[in-house]
């Protein structure tokens, strides 16, 4: 499967995503990051994954969904300064939608 070749890529983005995440700080030290154009090309290009949902991360980065129709999906996580990093990846995405009367 296409989506298993990312996987390997992934290996080498997670711990600096994993960093990402973990701090609060915008001098966190990326590692292994890519520019955010190049990473959502590649996501696009090799595994037809689309942005599907963002939010924010404090004031010090944005998270985004990327999904295939396919089922694969990956989360990124973007510094300030555009960096990209991958912080997880896999298979089977599906969409749940909360019932009225059941907000979260």
């Amino acid at each position: 499967m296409a989506h298993k070749a990312l996987l390997g890529w992934v290996k080498t983005l997670v711990l600096a995503g994993a960093l990402a995440v973990g701090t609060n700080t915008a001098s966190a030290q990326y590692q292994y990051c890519v520019e955010h154009g190049e990473l959502v090309a590649h996501l696009s290009e090799k595994f037809q994954e689309r942005q599907f949902a963002l939010g924010l991360i404090g004031h010090e980065a944005v998270m985004e969904v990327f999904v295939a129709e396919t089922g694969t999906w990956s989360i990124v996580v973007t510094d300030v300064a555009g960096r990209s990093c991958i912080v997880a990846a896999g298979d089977n995405w599906e969409n749940v939608m909360a019932l009225p009367g059941q907000g979260a």
